[in-house]
């Protein structure tokens, strides 16, 4: 590889590094801030930080700086061109409705599930929060799934070496007795999140196929555990099944091989 070629991936990877350091938490930052955060050299963070300020990926406000328009609309854009959501509203409306919980749709981004719609995400208590939302895949149940429809070589170069980070006591924190729960999760094919991520919610989740029968998404419902007692979960199971069995087949996905 040309050293050119090399100085420009360098860059190119600190310049998402600078725009990954923003979250819920921290979304304003001031230069020593971001120092920290990334542990990019100074001189080389200013020259960074400007370029994204001139391509409005940052904007400037008294000294911090926040994530800009164009993050926005490249996120629309990408929602935009992923007819998956689209699919998926009209469903989750009619499954909020009937049942009274949130509903989600969720992908795997390496070891994090990110939510590419919700439906009621305040019947969840606030844990769930707005479109894309990320959490910790391990203590989700669409991340049970996600992570369950993963090849052995792959799920294990994502987690082995990771740190399973306990969001409540029950919380996997093993990797032993997660990928034994995820064993449980592919022969069952559906994950249950028992107070996992949050004290005081229970969550269900199933997988959507992409026409090859890939597991591409998983979706789920949520609420607080009196609406959302165990022995509910057969029943929410075969209700989430339905719907997805229902958007999968909408983008060409079919349980019978054409004659």
């Amino acid at each position: 590889m040309a050293e050119d070629e090399r100085y420009r991936i360098q860059v190119l990877s600190r310049a998402f590094s600078v725009l990954d350091a923003f979250d819920e938490d921290r979304p304003h930052m001031r230069l020593d801030e971001l120092h920290r955060r990334t542990a990019i050299p100074k001189p080389t963070l200013l020259r960074i930080v400007r370029t994204l300020e001139l391509e409005r990926f940052l904007v400037r406000d008294d000294g911090r700086y926040t994530l800009g328009a164009r993050i926005l609309t490249l996120a629309h854009n990408y929602l935009g061109k992923t007819s998956l959501p689209r699919l998926a509203e009209p469903h989750f409306r009619r499954l909020a409705r009937t049942h009274g919980l949130s509903i989600s749709l969720a992908v795997l981004d390496e070891i994090e599930v990110v939510y590419l719609a919700v439906e009621n995400p305040k019947l969840e208590l606030g844990l769930q929060g707005d479109l894309g939302k990320r959490h910790p895949a391990h203590a989700t149940a669409v991340g049970k799934v996600l992570l369950a429809a993963l090849d052995h070589a792959t799920l294990h170069h994502r987690l082995d070496g990771r740190t399973l980070t306990a969001l409540t006591p029950n919380t996997h924190t093993d990797l032993a007795a997660l990928l034994g729960e995820l064993d449980l999760v592919r022969r069952q094919g559906h994950a249950v999140d028992d107070e996992e991520r949050g004290i005081g919610i229970r969550c269900v989740a199933v997988p959507i196929r992409d026409a090859g029968g890939s597991v591409m998404a998983a979706m789920s419902c949520a609420g607080p555990t009196p609406r959302c007692p165990p022995e509910s979960v057969p029943r929410l199971v075969a209700a989430l099944g339905e719907v997805a069995d229902e958007i999968s087949a909408q983008i060409g996905f079919r349980t019978v091989p054409l004659p």
